[in-house]
């Protein structure tokens, strides 16, 4: 996975974000669901889906890679200035015998150093498994190798390698050792010894697949009773309350309709059985190299309105990080919604 593939990977957890666009005079229609969530018709499709699309090629050849195989990213070996003729040679036949295994998908070296050096990551040697987590969410690879060569005496190598999960955290080692004249045949096994460890502790270095926001809000939405109030959502901005959120309110209104649920607002004919209010601000975190991460705090009300029971005071805080600003914004606004959205829905349905 290179670092063009995890921009893709971000407008494919955004989903519903890819913005639509209302055709002049278009009318509105029942949602619909397209390959980036459920939109209405009479919508055209803005910049950032197009980007989708195009995104979706640069991914496209690993279809034909194995089910099972695992992406794996080999660091620079480290070690002193007596070994530097070994070092590279060392990190050059490892990835290439790394390559050639069928369960290994390898981000490519160069793509690799040119994403350290944006993330100001100048990561050799023995990484830490934080440092490999970040390498992992900046590479895709699931797994990373980084190692040292030490000289012993005139002739003889001795070249360690970690194998760091990079989801997990957890570590193993393998080593060899022997003649440097023979630093072919101690490549060879210790690419042999890596592969052979990816492979048994492969449960240990990856984590088990969770159930993503999406798979969680449909399972809540498939276990709702039959109630269905009608509901009205406004949302306002905290530094400005006469500024509605249009995005966090289309969303809810989205997942609403979505649900089975009939949302009005002040210019429909029927009246809210249940009013969700609330308030929303937005900070961002200093940028680490291109990444940028957005907070959405979303403070809601779900209330009845005949008798003015409130049925819930919720607060969530939304996180999203992407390789564009607009794109960690986006999706910090979908991941505050949909987790209310799991703990709200069941209460408006009972």
């Amino acid at each position: 996975m290179n670092p063009k593939e995890s921009l893709t990977r971000i407008f494919l957890r955004l989903g519903r974000s890819c913005c639509f666009a209302p055709i002049q005079g278009g009318a509105a229609a029942p949602p619909y669901r397209s390959a980036c969530g459920w939109h209405r018709e009479g919508y055209e499709i803005s910049g950032l889906t197009l980007l989708l699309f195009a995104a979706l090629g640069i991914i496209a050849h690993a279809a034909d890679a194995p089910k099972s195989a695992l992406t794996v990213a080999v660091c620079d070996f480290t070690g002193n200035a007596d070994v530097d003729s070994y070092r590279s040679t060392v990190t050059t036949l490892v990835t290439v015998n790394l390559t050639s295994a069928t369960n290994l998908v390898m981000v490519e070296r160069a793509e690799l150093t040119a994403a350290l050096k944006e993330q100001a990551l100048g990561v050799s040697g023995m990484v830490n498994p934080e440092a490999a987590a970040k390498i992992g969410q900046i590479t895709g690879a699931k797994v990373l190798v980084s190692g040292q060569v030490m000289k012993v005496g005139d002739n003889h190598l001795v070249v360690v390698a970690n194998i760091v999960g990079t989801e997990t955290g957890r570590l193993f080692a393998d080593k060899v050792e022997g003649a440097a004249d023979n630093l072919l045949e101690l490549t060879d096994e210790l690419s042999r010894k890596i592969a052979q460890t990816i492979s048994d502790q492969s449960t240990n270095l990856i984590a088990p697949p969770q159930e993503t926001s999406a798979q969680r809000l449909d399972r809540v939405i498939k276990g709702l009773g039959t109630n269905r109030p009608t509901v009205s959502v406004n949302i306002l901005w905290t530094t400005d309350h006469s500024q509605h959120s249009p995005t966090v309110e289309a969303e809810f209104g989205v997942i609403l309709l979505k649900a089975g649920f009939t949302e009005v607002d002040a210019n429909s004919d029927r009246k809210p059985d249940i009013e969700i209010t609330g308030v929303e601000r937005v900070s961002q975190e200093p940028r680490q190299g291109a990444l940028f991460t957005c907070h959405d705090i979303l403070d809601l009300k779900v209330q009845e309105q005949r008798t003015g029971k409130i049925l819930a005071v919720e607060h969530e805080v939304g996180s999203g990080t992407a390789d564009a600003a607009f794109a960690a914004n986006a999706a910090s606004k979908i991941n505050a919604v949909d987790t209310l959205s799991e703990r709200i829905l069941p209460l408006l349905a009972k």
